[in-house]
């Protein structure tokens, strides 16, 4: 298995709840964020790495560079990280953690071409404050324009009727039982060679999980099988990422059947579309099958970036009209020209405070 070459680093208070799920499970991980309110939220989180002055940085991205420029041992740390495979994970409407993870996307990329920067962006609902959206869709585009960089989910938080916990279960629990698999047969198997080169594919990477089940019904002990539709289902439209394009973009696909399941490889391609290879294994503790080098959600992350544009216009222009006055003719009072007051000088002190910083 190849959970033994992953290192998890949360960025942010959304990419920190994520990194926590996964040190629960035993993995290595780095939690990075400078709010110290974000980071009483984990009490019991492990390697938490604060970013010293900068107690949160209000909606601007650009102060999420200055405060890793400022925090050296923090990077440090990052770039000493053995692990083969480093999985990035933030949330694209914060601040710290969209404005980090593009910087040490390119720093890792440039700096060991070997190894595998593997992403997940959280994108923020359509009701979600203007600049989380604007922030959001920046972020994936800052990220997609990295060639080196691995796969990117893109996991979508109007899912599970926006129940953040729940998305964030289901995310960590699909990637670690992919993670996790050691199954074999004599007949294929989905080797960790195969499973690393999925990861590295540049694209967007969808994973759907599913297992059988019991049923005891009228006291008969049956299993009920996972159908070829039912994982279709799970890796199309059930699930907790952002849609998949109908253009039969795909690279790879994986799939691992479940002990006595077998899923038809065909109708998997047909729903998706025909990958370069698709890598098969058997008697897995669960059914899981995942697609990479997808083509990106660019639709829907225009469409939210070009809505929240037009929402900020219109909030623009409600402010310009709010401080607006009438024209003086058609005032019928009488106005009283205000005597000129002399500057305060405590203002004027401070503007001459912020001169001398420049």
């Amino acid at each position: 298995m190849i959970k033994d070459d992953v290192f998890v680093v949360g960025l942010g208070l959304g990419g920190e709840r994520v990194a926590y799920e996964f040190q629960q499970r035993n993995y290595p991980s780095y939690l990075i964020n400078g709010s110290i309110q974000d980071n009483k939220i984990l009490p019991y989180a492990k390697n938490v790495l604060v970013l010293e002055g900068y107690d949160g940085v209000a909606g601007d991205r650009s102060l999420a560079f200055k405060a890793l420029k400022s925090n050296k041992a923090i990077l440090q740390k990052i770039l000493a990280i053995e692990e083969k495979v480093i999985l990035l994970v933030a949330t694209g409407g914060g601040t710290t953690g969209s404005g980090c993870i593009t910087h040490l996307a390119n720093i890792l990329c440039n700096k060991f071409p070997d190894k595998i920067v593997f992403v997940c962006l959280m994108m923020p609902r359509h009701d979600e404050p203007i600049k989380k959206r604007l922030n959001a869709y920046d972020t994936a585009k800052e990220l997609m324009d990295i060639p080196e960089i691995g796969g990117i989910i893109f996991a979508n938080n109007e899912a599970c009727g926006s129940d953040l916990n729940k998305i964030n279960y289901n995310l960590v629990n699909m990637l670690d039982a992919f993670f996790s698999d050691d199954s074999s047969s004599s007949i294929s198997n989905f080797d960790d060679s195969e499973k690393l080169k999925m990861l590295s594919d540049h694209g967007m990477f969808v994973i759907a999980m599913r297992s059988n089940c019991k049923n005891d019904a009228q006291n008969m002990d049956k299993t009920k099988m996972i159908s070829t539709q039912d994982m279709v289902n799970a890796l199309t439209a059930k699930n907790i990422f952002l849609p998949i394009n109908n253009d039969g973009i795909v690279s790879h696909i994986g799939i691992i059947n479940q002990k006595d399941n077998h899923l038809d490889e065909k109708e998997i391609e047909k729903a998706i579309g025909m990958p370069e290879n698709i890598f098969t294994g058997n008697n897995g503790k669960v059914n899981i099958v995942c697609a990479s080098g997808l083509g990106f959600s660019t639709e829907y992350i225009a469409n939210m970036g070009k809505q929240a544009i037009s929402e900020q216009k219109q909030r623009l222009e409600k402010k310009k009209s709010f401080n607006l006055l009438d024209d003086l003719e058609e005032l019928e009072l009488e106005i009283e020209i205000p005597v000129k007051k002399a500057a305060n000088k405590r203002k004027q002190v401070s503007l001459d405070l912020l001169n001398e910083l420049d």
